[in-house]
């Protein structure tokens, strides 16, 4: 692919692979996609693959018996037990199969669902901020599906009535529903439920600290189900950012695992059959926040699952150059001296990486993987265009 890198900044751009199966393997994938493409890759570009075609290949997919048998065993759970769920994000694609799976496990018990409010962990709305006034409830309240009414918000992208759409997931499994809306942990294990399991995805760790210095023990995140590596079907991070993938076989794909050794491998394949040395990073959802709706696009525990060590931790910082451009033009520099002082700057900005410089003003130190790796969602995942491969150049 001729470009003229002289005139061009970063860019990145999609590759069709054509269909991906679990009787593929990824790495045969990529080998015949550049084979049969091959000026699509240069030295020094970022290759990046979505999670899902890995853990697909990798048949990392769990069936929801055998998640609800795991779910029952780790919290040592009877079938008349009562489970409380904590802050789960309202999802269908997410976190409604998973629901799915805790109620089996307690098919003639109870599932209380404790659900954020105003809105979930991603900014999903459950409860418009002028309803608190109406009904006088604050942040730290509990609200209950009696006083809140007919108060509660449809989803502003999906016309998704989430309570209901919960409700019923939990009592065709058999168990009884109990729906709250709640932000502390004080109002669910007031209740003594047999068991809790942290449901949220980013603030997971801190939830599960707060219900245990409350004293209450058997608790579980969703990262504690379907981690072990003992298993053919795994996750380090468990039932995480898990995906619905087949809802008539009752079927949940995992995160991608050893995602770091998957990327040295595609690494170590390119530079051998094609003589290009590259860097790999396998992404999940970019970090993207709507500025309309306020939903937050990461739903995966984090944007790169795995990457190349060349840019593993590695910030991307840089000098400000429109403040450089103005600061020598007040000077009287003339357009050449600019562009080389400026050239200049960058080159020991790239060798000192001083961050307090007054050329690094302005800038935000960001690792690199996970820049890349919502770059690269915005233009596969989020644009859903068929392109599990992302080429990034200029970059790095």
């Amino acid at each position: 692919m001729e470009l003229p890198d002289k005139a061009l900044g970063v860019i990145a751009y999609g590759v069709k692979t054509g269909i991906i199966t679990a009787d593929d393997n990824i790495i045969d994938v990529i080998q015949g996609t550049i084979s049969r493409n091959p000026e699509i890759i240069n030295n020094t570009d970022i290759l990046c693959v979505t999670e899902s075609v890995v853990a697909i290949t990798q048949h990392n997919v769990v069936n929801l018996e055998d998640v609800s048998l795991e779910i029952r065993k780790k919290l040592n759970l009877s079938e008349d037990s009562t489970v409380a769920v904590i802050h789960p994000i309202l999802s269908r694609n997410r976190f409604s199969m998973m629901l799915r799976a805790i109620a089996k496990s307690v098919p003639n018990g109870k599932v209380i669902v404790q659900l954020r409010f105003p809105d979930d962990e991603q900014g999903n709305p459950l409860i418009a901020r002028e309803t608190l006034k109406k009904i006088n409830k604050r942040y730290d309240d509990v609200i209950t599906l009696e006083e809140l009414g007919n108060e509660r918000l449809l989803h502003p992208e999906t016309g998704m009535d989430y309570i209901e759409y919960y409700k019923d997931i939990v009592r065709a499994a058999g168990s009884d529903a109990e729906i709250i809306l709640a932000n502390t942990s004080d109002h669910i294990t007031q209740r003594n439920p047999d068991a809790i399991i942290v449901s949220n995805v980013h603030e997971r760790n801190d939830v599960l600290e707060e219900i245990r210095d409350a004293g209450y023990r058997n608790v579980i995140t969703l990262q504690d189900i379907c981690s072990d590596p003992r298993k053919g079907a795994y996750s380090e991070y468990g039932l995480l950012g898990s995906n619905l993938l087949d809802p008539v076989n009752e079927q949940l794909k995992l995160m991608p695992r050893e995602s770091d050794k998957v990327c040295e491998e595609i690494k170590k394949m390119v530079s051998v059959q094609f003589g290009i040395d590259i860097e790999v990073l396998i992404y999940g959802d970019g970090a993207y926040k709507d500025p309309e709706s306020g939903i937050f696009e990461l739903a995966d525990p984090v944007s790169c699952f795995g990457c190349t060590s060349g840019i593993r931790n590695r910030n991307r910082i840089g000098v400000k150059t429109k403040y450089l451009m103005q600061k020598l033009h007040n000077e009287g520099k003339t357009r050449e001296e600019i562009e080389s002082i400026i050239a200049e700057e960058s080159r020991k900005f790239a060798e000192k990486q001083d961050k307090k410089g007054f050329s690094a003003q302005g800038t935000t130190p960001r690792k690199i993987e996970n820049l890349v790796s919502s770059l690269a969602d915005l233009v596969s995942g989020s644009g859903d265009t068929n392109t599990p491969l992302v080429v990034v150049r200029g970059f790095v």
